[in-house]
């Protein structure tokens, strides 16, 4: 079947810069290998969930289902590929712009009502990246876009054509895709918050051009992908929104003879990334939660 099955006129309008389209479907293709490898191998993460021991079991599957050497090695530690003291510090490299539309590609995927829904507003920020940020900031916003638009269709075919592994999402009812013009369906109706997919391409270090197609970090980013979809990352949000909150109620610390600010909102990123408030970066050792 046609990867371009759903929607195939929308990627005529989507107007990636060629890189970027590049990554993104680099990514999607890695997503149907790893899908297909998992299904041969029997995986059933129909009762999935953000423990730390499925989270292992995940990526020790993904390991298993790669051909590289070198991929075998990859593990939870490998979602954003850093600590979160280097993880906050590359946040903090970022401009105001790059921040602020990384922030709204998040909103919008929160608001949006399916894939078809999704698609049109990943268009609209693409449309305004090219009015609004200057050139050289770009191609990290673009890299964003491309993978959730190019990677999320892909998904949406797996389903279409049967073979999606089972998930918490499709495990209770039969997946309906629905046609264009109508809203739900799917993934698009299930789970459309991904922080993680998100951060890891925004403070990841950017792939060389005639790297991309074989490189670790598209085998990475379509595995980080995929395991939002599965667990539904959005479940962290309760959790980390209570940890930024008492954050901010108590968000100054002393050091070396002043109060400084802490990052709340970089902690809190972390956190909906990671699925954990990470306590020696974020906390200071005097915030108990």
């Amino acid at each position: 079947m046609d990867d371009n099955v759903l929607n195939p006129s929308q990627f005529d309008e989507a107007n990636f810069p060629p890189l970027s389209e590049k990554y993104g479907k680099a990514v999607a293709e890695r997503l149907r290998e790893i899908v297909t490898s998992l299904n041969e191998m029997g995986v059933d993460y129909s009762n999935a969930d953000n423990s730390p021991e499925f989270t292992q079991r995940f990526y020790d599957d993904i390991g298993k289902a790669t051909s590289s050497d070198l991929l075998r090695n990859i593990n939870s530690t490998t979602r954003t590929q850093m600590s979160p003291d280097v993880f906050i510090e590359k946040i903090s490299n970022l401009t105001d712009i790059q921040i602020k539309f990384i922030e709204r590609i998040i909103e919008e995927c929160g608001e949006s009502t399916s894939y078809d829904d999704l698609s049109k507003r990943l268009i609209v920020i693409n449309k305004d990246i090219y009015a609004s940020v200057p050139e050289i900031q770009q191609e990290r916003l673009f890299n964003v876009t491309a993978v959730l638009y190019y990677g999320i269709n892909e998904i949406q075919n797996l389903e279409k054509q049967g073979q999606m592994i089972p998930t918490p999402y499709n495990a209770v009812r039969p997946i309906r895709l629905k046609s264009g013009d109508e809203s739900g369906g799917g993934l698009g109706a299930s789970c459309r918050k991904f922080l993680a997919t998100v951060w890891t391409i925004a403070v990841g270090e950017p792939t060389p051009t005639g790297e991309i197609v074989a490189s670790v970090i598209t085998v990475i980013v379509g595995g980080v992908l995929l395991y939002e979809v599965i667990t539904c990352a959005a479940n962290n949000t309760k959790k980390c929104d209570s940890y930024r909150d008492q954050c901010v109620a108590k968000g100054w610390k002393y050091e070396n003879g002043e109060w400084i600010k802490m990052e709340c909102n970089q902690c809190y990123w972390y956190c909906m990334t990671n699925g954990e408030w990470n306590y020696s970066a974020c906390l200071y050792n005097y915030l108990q939660i």
